[in-house]
């Protein structure tokens, strides 16, 4: 038993087009050409079972393709998931529903490490974590730990919605300046796309991202922790309109590099994982998870000096004599008084946070699509 590219593709007879799969030659070539080992162009039964070795689901076509398309595409970091194919899915709100839930449930589980990190990165004088986790407990107790984690999870859900729309919009408007069809703009096409749509996105929810830096750094009197309502009218009165988007420059900054150098990361150790663990096999979920772990881990650390400046500028009110005056004074002055090491404040449990929150997402990610019937 063996098939050719003709059997699979899209003609009358072709076995994508029976299952209703809609896939171009160029797709149809690359899909081949990863199943095809010898590639003689024809995909034999050794290689059918070699590539279906781990697949977990029903062996039918449409779940052979989606699973292929998750191989190559997945990618698996602290934002919510929002795969590569759904725009083409009947179902693409229920995989952005699915994508704000993990999102949510994520950020909740690890919102301690979040806070931790917070406080850490405005801390000027010499910051440690076991007085700084004293201190989160003295002001609040274990509901400490989650102060500022409703706006942290509000904002998945619109964020993710920009962010995914914006993308196919500049999907097309590349399409359409390059006469190709959306489908092929090619990797940097889709990393422009990505970043400027990350971009849009930040911008959209940036106020309700400085209003939590607020509340996760005010210090209680008393215990008393200011109400979300006060504090948002308190900034708009006392500092103006402009201050809700104080921080925004570094914060937007940092998108291309970040996922430049964690798209790269993750390719990387992909291809060492099949070169020297898996022999050339297909790495499974497990694997993916992994490596989106890592190169998501490297790309953060890259780029978080940028996030203890936009972090420092959102938590200082820009009313007061010692407010930093935009991103170089916080860059020079950081650099004069604590060294580089100020730069990475905090550093230690925004790591911790990496492995847990992308297990988390990927795991309810997936029990999501399970109870949305997208599998």
């Amino acid at each position: 038993m063996h098939f050719t590219r003709r059997a699979l593709g899209c003609t009358r007879e072709g076995s994508f087009c029976f299952a209703g799969i809609e896939i171009d030659e160029e797709e149809l070539v690359r899909f081949v050409e990863h199943v095809d080992k010898d590639n003689n162009g024809i995909i034999t039964f050794e290689e059918w079972r070699d590539f279906l070795l781990l697949y977990p689901h029903e062996a039918t076509i449409e779940n052979i393709y989606q699973y292929w398309e998750r191989v190559c595409l997945v990618d698996i970091g602290e934002q919510a998931v929002i795969p590569e194919g759904i725009s083409k899915h009947v179902h693409a709100s229920k995989y952005l529903i699915a994508g704000g839930v993990a999102g949510a449930t994520s950020r909740t589980a690890t919102a301690p490490l979040d806070r931790l990190k917070v406080v850490l990165q405005v801390q000027t004088t010499d910051a440690r974590i076991i007085p700084a986790l004293k201190d989160i407990w003295r002001e609040g107790g274990f509901v400490g730990f989650f102060r500022g984690n409703g706006l942290n999870v509000l904002k998945v859900a619109p964020e993710s919605a920009i962010r995914f729309y914006t993308y196919e919009m500049l999907k097309n408007l590349i399409a359409d300046a390059k006469g190709e069809d959306k489908g092929d703009i090619g990797t940097s096409g889709r990393l422009i796309a990505g970043g400027a749509a990350g971009a849009v996105a930040q911008t959209v929810i940036y106020p309700m991202d400085l209003v939590k830096t607020r509340l996760q750094t005010f210090v209680c009197e008393g215990g008393k922790v200011p109400k979300l309502g006060s504090l948002t009218r308190d900034i708009w009165v006392q500092e103006g309109p402009r201050a809700f988007y104080r921080g925004i420059i570094p914060s937007l900054l940092g998108i291309i590099p970040y996922a430049g150098i964690d798209l790269a990361a993750y390719e990387t150790l992909k291809d060492m994982s099949k070169t020297y663990i898996l022999r050339d096999s297909e790495p499974g979920p497990l694997v993916q998870l992994g490596c989106g772990t890592v190169s998501g881990a490297l790309g953060a650390t890259c780029v978080y000096p940028l996030q203890v400046i936009r972090t420092r500028l959102q938590a200082q009110r820009s009313n007061t004599d010692a407010a930093y005056k935009g991103m170089s004074d916080v860059f020079w002055r950081t650099l004069h008084h604590e060294g580089i090491k100020g730069f990475y404040r905090g550093i230690f449990p925004n790591l911790l946070k990496v492995v847990p929150s992308a297990s988390i997402t990927y795991l309810v990610y997936e029990t999501m699509k399970k109870s949305l019937d997208l599998e």
